[in-house]
């Protein structure tokens, strides 16, 4: 059980690291324009394809589901300030695929992510 829903949030993760690096002009563009510092727009989409290989092997598995969790929530609180902003910006959470505004879905989202890792670890 506990590999299916890590095997979840890693397709996730893939998907979105994958999407941001065939767009990453798109994706610099848009991740700067939240707010991003230059190291990390580089650094997400591989923290994101590190995060879903360590999941998927099982590789220190209790760390890398607190650093997943970590990423999410740091994204989540991005995501709460960004969305009081008059104007909303693309949520850019995979890349040029994702061209809507941000929004409270994209919250609640990134909340389940949180809740499968937590599943994924007590299944453990």
């Amino acid at each position: 059980m506990s590999f299916v829903l890590a095997l979840f949030v890693a397709a996730v993760f893939v998907y979105a690291g994958v999407a941001k690096f065939a767009t990453f002009e798109n994706w610099t563009f848009q991740a700067r324009a939240l707010g991003a510092p230059d190291p990390f727009v580089v650094l997400v989409p591989l923290a994101e394809i590190a995060l879903a290989v360590l999941l998927v092997g099982g590789w220190w598995f209790e760390i890398t589901v607190a650093a997943s969790m970590a990423m999410l929530f740091a994204f989540t609180a991005l995501l709460l300030v960004r969305l009081r902003d008059p104007e909303r910006l693309p949520c850019s959470c995979f890349g040029a695929t994702s061209q809507r505004p941000m929004s409270w879905l994209d919250v609640a989202r990134n909340l389940i992510l949180i809740g499968v890792l937590i599943l994924a670890y007590f299944a453990k």
